[in-house]
């Protein structure tokens, strides 16, 4: 006999477009900055690794989608953004030409830009750098591990780092005020 819409069938329809919905919204777009830390230094020589302000960034060694790699220990002295993104998420299409524009600010200045594609295939990210019209350095995060140890939840994340690689900012999308912020650390 062919079930036609008993209650519990109903229900698990309901429960599956629920979490595909949840889903959805959770990884793109959720806001989450960070509330700087306020103490006389950001940076000491015990500071913890991790993602909260003040904490040094993770480590990565990644490879850039045009050859090579880039690592956390080549930043070491230079300030950076990096931009945790996919290729599926509208947000981070809305965020690309923020992040262009300040790339093409602050790069010049010293302050390295990233984009890191998060889990997805060769031809994906490429389809995704043209979508976007991304202009900065992008790099492949193939297996997560390195958006799972920055702690991302939602696309776009971005981070600023300072000379010392600590966290600056952490957060859904590039903050008003990042001239200032960016300023700031290379001021530092």
């Amino acid at each position: 006999m062919k079930c036609i819409s008993c209650s519990p069938c109903i229900i698990s329809k309901l429960a599956i477009v629920l979490a595909l919905v949840v889903g959805y919204f959770a990884g793109c777009g959720v806001s989450t900055e960070q509330k700087p830390v306020i103490s006389g230094s950001t940076q000491t020589q015990d500071a913890k690794r991790g993602t909260a302000i003040g904490d040094i960034a993770p480590e990565f060694d990644l490879a850039k989608v045009d050859g090579g790699n880039v690592s956390f220990k080549e930043l070491d002295g230079k300030p950076a953004v990096l931009v945790f993104w996919t290729a599926w998420c509208p947000v981070c299409k809305e965020e690309a030409p923020h992040i262009n524009q300040l790339a093409a600010e602050f790069e010049p200045k010293g302050v390295k830009v990233i984009g890191i594609n998060i889990g997805e295939s060769d031809a994906r990210v490429a389809e995704g750098i043209k979508d976007f019209g991304i202009k900065y350095t992008v790099v492949r995060d193939k297996d997560t591990s390195v958006s799972k140890n920055y702690k991302v939840v939602g696309t776009p994340t971005v981070v600023f780092l300072d000379k010392k690689g600590a966290v600056q900012y952490f957060g859904n999308e590039v903050p008003k005020d990042y001239p200032e912020r960016l300023n700031k650390i290379i001021g530092s």
